[in-house]
């Protein structure tokens, strides 16, 4: 019978996997290590590594806890092992103080072997807690990447919400500043006066086209009636008011025509609870202005 040749490398390679998990017969795990032994140092290098990798690879361990009478199984026969081979070396008969001698070692061993037991089951128990701890501490820094990106999300929501605030109250301030209470109640009208002498709650709206433009919503507290006052809207430009509900229903709250530098109307009254935003369109129907 001749002897197969030796195992090419990709041959190798393929069944390094194969004799790392131990899925190999008697035969081919012996063509195996022949093949292994004759290939070049470069190759073995390769093949330890590839072994190695699989070897420590978690998703390959089992997290079953085994049952206990396998465990007790595969430890005595690796001690009955090790008694065969003990006892072969031992002497046939021994006399007088040496048979004393022996029946005390005997006992010894005895002992050693229980203590050999007790030191692999406390080795089990040792690796199993150590790849419970390895997979914990996988789960602990993925939990702890997700937070730190949520809270870089919430700060940059948070920045963003508060440049928006800032423009709005900007673009109010100017427009106020240019407008005293007299000039506006004489250019809006009785009606306007009747807002400034009631409590009002205020919204602001501001521009989404990067325009010299802005908007007060006075709401009555009382009645929640709304007047509308626009700062430099275009002249006699028509612009509608749009309520916006949290439910996904809109209404239209009324007309705006645009004036030379400030306008105003009055608009339905409206609940304040189901406002979810209120928007300005011009006459081609393109958002203006917008609530913050």
């Amino acid at each position: 019978m001749t002897t197969p040749e030796p195992m090419r490398r990709d041959e190798l390679l393929e069944m390094a996997s194969l004799d790392a998990l131990g899925m190999l017969e008697a035969d081919e795990a012996a063509y195996f290590s022949r093949s292994f032994l004759e290939a070049p140092r470069m190759v073995q290098e390769e093949i330890r590594a590839l072994q190695a990798s699989i070897a420590s690879d978690l998703q390959l361990v089992s997290d079953e806890e085994p049952p206990a009478f396998l465990r007790n199984k595969v430890i005595g026969a690796v001690l009955a092992e090790i008694d065969d081979a003990t006892q072969g070396l031992a002497p046939i008969a021994t006399i007088g103080a040496l048979r004393n001698t022996r029946v005390t070692n005997e006992a010894e061993y005895a002992t050693g072997t229980t203590n050999r037991s007790d030191d692999v089951e406390q080795h089990l128990q040792f690796e199993r807690r150590a790849i419970r701890v390895r997979s914990m501490n996988r789960t602990l820094m993925a939990w702890r990447a997700a937070t730190v990106g949520l809270a870089a999300s919430l700060l940059a929501t948070f920045m963003w919400v508060t440049v928006i605030a800032n423009k709005a109250m900007d673009s109010n301030r100017i427009a106020l500043n240019q407008w005293t209470e007299s000039e506006s109640v004489k250019q809006l009208g009785p009606t306007f006066n009747q807002f400034l002498a009631t409590p009002c709650q205020m919204l602001s709206l501001v521009t989404t086209r990067h325009e010299n433009i802005a908007a007060i919503l006075y709401i009555n507290q009382k009645t929640n009636e709304s007047f509308l006052v626009g700062y430099g809207l275009q002249t006699n430009k028509d612009y509608t008011v749009r309520l916006n509900n949290k439910d996904g229903s809109t209404v239209q709250m009324g007309k705006l025509i645009g004036g030379s530098k400030i306008t105003g109307a009055q608009l339905l009254a409206m609940n304040l609870n189901q406002m979810k935003s209120i928007e300005v369109l011009d006459d081609q129907g393109q958002i203006v202005l917008v609530t913050v």
